[in-house]
């Protein structure tokens, strides 16, 4: 009797295993790697170490999934160093592990960073080292500013689709602060920027 249900226990949890993001969505993915203009040597770190490299944008790289953010450094000849942050998101996918493989499937899809996946494509700006007029400089940013008042509306939405209602608060003014410092950082660099002699 005791043989049979540990038998009955054993395939309960090879078909909960079964369902895990682990199986279906794997531990790696791929990013589409873009330059604003092409052509740039874009360098990906994790913990310090290189998990990956595309020169020349555009292209695309594999990377492991994990729960730990990767830092970018993009140069090109004739543009600033473009450094940047990819966060990875919790799946979509995992929350529907909580049916499919119960709290066995959710574990180990922790375990492994399957849970975790990071944007399927990437776009970095490159900053000229030198504009040929005001007006120019002034666009560029502007519409820099605009492109990204446009994804941080995007964000907002995403949270409010999905956080849980004692949680709302708090994810909207986390991003709200990050609106006005990557605005401020906008600005700056608008004012740093370097125009030609007329």
């Amino acid at each position: 009797m005791l043989a049979r249900f540990l038998s009955l226990i054993l395939l309960v949890v090879g078909t909960m295993l079964g369902g895990c993001a682990t199986v279906v969505s794997g531990t790696t993915q791929t990013i589409g790697v873009n330059s604003d203009p092409e052509g740039a040597d874009c360098q990906f770190r994790r913990k310090g170490v290189l998990v990956g490299r595309v020169n020349p944008t555009p292209g695309t790289m594999q990377v492991s999934k994990d729960y730990e953010s990767v830092s970018v450094l993009c140069t090109k000849e004739g543009f600033d160093d473009t450094s940047g942050t990819i966060g990875s998101e919790f799946q979509a996918m995992t929350l529907g592990n909580i049916l499919l493989g119960g709290v066995i499937g959710v574990v180990v899809d922790a375990a492994s960073g399957a849970m975790m996946k990071y944007p399927e494509s990437v776009t970095f700006t490159l900053i000229p080292k030198l504009f040929d007029s005001e007006a120019a400089r002034d666009k560029f940013f502007a519409d820099m500013r605009d492109t990204f008042l446009n994804e941080y509306a995007e964000v907002v939405a995403r949270i409010k689709s999905k956080c849980a209602p004692d949680a709302c608060e708090k994810e909207l003014l986390a991003a709200q602060a990050g609106r006005d410092s990557r605005l401020a950082e906008i600005e700056k660099r608008r004012l740093l920027a370097k125009v030609k002699p007329s």
